[in-house]
């Protein structure tokens, strides 16, 4: 038996007893799958901008902790995507944002979001394909992403 996991639309078999997330919208085997490849990357910068998209292609519902998570992630793609911020020095920038976090506010995902699942991504050589492909169906939120990274840069 399959199901549709609730982020990305893949069609997935069903796990019975499978790990999920609290906040985040990933049926149990996207979750598995999310996590066996992150467990093959190095961990900066494939890892992170692996992670990146991965949470807002799965946003979860309009929850507090949903809500900031896709935020930061978004944030994390606009910079180092729009920006050419090098992702080594990701973290420290977006602790600073948490320091005086903006208002976050829920962003309605687009349909489809992204147009390559994580189960398309075989290893690093699919990474910026799907990367991309997620941030690029955010675009239309990209105005609100742009105003939460200049609080993180402290434009």
């Amino acid at each position: 038996m399959t199901s549709a996991c609730p982020g990305c639309g893949a069609e997935l078999p069903i796990l019975v007893n499978g790990a999920t997330h609290e906040y985040v919208g990933a049926s149990s085997a996207c979750w598995t799958r999310f996590a066996e490849l992150s467990a093959t990357l190095p961990p900066a910068p494939l890892r992170r901008l692996v992670t990146d998209a991965y949470m807002v292609q799965h946003p979860g519902v309009p929850e507090r902790r949903a809500i900031q998570s896709v935020g930061l992630h978004l944030v994390a793609l606009c910079l180092v995507l729009e920006h050419g911020l090098p992702a080594e020095q990701l973290s420290a920038t977006l602790q600073r944002i948490l320091v005086r976090p903006p208002a976050w506010r829920w962003l309605d995902p687009p349909v489809p979001n992204g147009t390559i699942t994580i189960h398309e991504v075989a290893g690093a050589a699919d990474i910026d394909a799907y990367v991309r492909s997620v941030w690029q169906a955010w675009v239309p939120h990209r105005a609100q992403v742009e105003a939460w990274a200049a609080a993180a840069v402290g434009r």
